[in-house]
């Protein structure tokens, strides 16, 4: 069995020679770079998805390695970058996702020896339904901020009518970027759900309640309650444009905030390292 650090080198190997060639056939308004970068993000995605399967990931006395999770992380925003792709045939989120998972592959290479404990009850699968649910909303909310964020970019300037020379030429069209918004949000906000409700149900047995008011918990429910809002308003009153593409990048920002800052500052249940 190869180890982690070799199975993850791998990977930033993959993921930093798809970025080249993506950026490369983007600046030079290549579509066989392009597409040769989409490839070996592909080829990166099996290879992890194998080494998932295989357990070449980083086990210490505690539990996983933080370098595992956030591995985990960057599988699923590949995975929201292929769904789009082969929902909506558009391969640009998936050739931005690589550079964003390469970053995330680099930094997990210093955490793989940083565990994250979790008592001997999280074995309960609904622990397993509550992580992979939650990454597989963050792997497609990830996509939707991309195309929120674009989307926001390419309105501005066919707004002030500003000359859209190169790359910008080659991005996709602002209805487009609404659609690919729209399918993340309306398969996030569901999997966000089960998330939350199955860590509801786990918490009883681990903490002896399924509410103790963890701020973990306090900034969950709150992304929830906005992203519920966002995806009533997709969903029943047809929101599009800028404004589902404003709330996506907020609520995004919201998830950022809760891992970057909760899970690494403030007293919680769920940080990251415990000593």
């Amino acid at each position: 069995m190869i180890s982690p650090e070799i199975s993850s080198s791998i990977n930033l190997v993959l993921l930093g020679a798809a970025s080249a060639f993506a950026f490369a056939g983007i600046l030079a308004r290549n579509a066989l770079l392009r597409r040769v970068g989409m490839w070996i993000v592909l080829l990166a995605f099996a290879a992890q998805t194998l080494q998932l399967l295989f357990g070449y990931h980083k086990h210490l006395p505690g539990g996983l390695s933080l370098g595992a999770y956030i591995q985990l992380i960057a599988w699923f925003v590949l995975l929201g970058g292929i769904i789009v792709w082969r929902r909506l045939q558009q391969q640009t989120p998936l050739l931005f996702a690589a550079p964003l998972c390469f970053l995330l592959f680099f930094v997990s290479m210093f955490c793989l020896d940083s565990a994250v404990t979790l008592p001997a009850s999280t074995q309960h699968s609904f622990y397993a339904l509550h992580i992979g649910a939650l990454f597989s909303s963050l792997g497609l909310l990830t996509i939707a901020f991309f195309a929120g964020a674009l989307f926001l970019s390419l309105e501005r300037r066919i707004k002030n009518k500003e000359r859209m020379p190169g790359i910008w030429q080659d991005m996709p069209a602002i209805s487009l970027l609404d659609k690919i918004n729209a399918l993340t949000v309306l398969i996030a906000f569901p999997l966000y759900t089960v998330g939350i409700v199955s860590g509801i149900v786990w918490s009883k047995p681990v903490f002896g309640a399924s509410a103790v008011g963890d701020p973990k918990e306090v900034v969950s429910v709150v992304i929830w309650i906005v992203f519920g809002i966002l995806f009533h308003n997709r969903l029943v009153k047809n929101w599009k444009g800028r404004k589902p593409a404003q709330w996506t990048v907020f609520i995004f920002l919201l998830c950022l905030f809760s891992i970057i800052v909760v899970n690494t500052v403030m007293n919680t249940h769920h940080a990251f390292i415990r000593g």
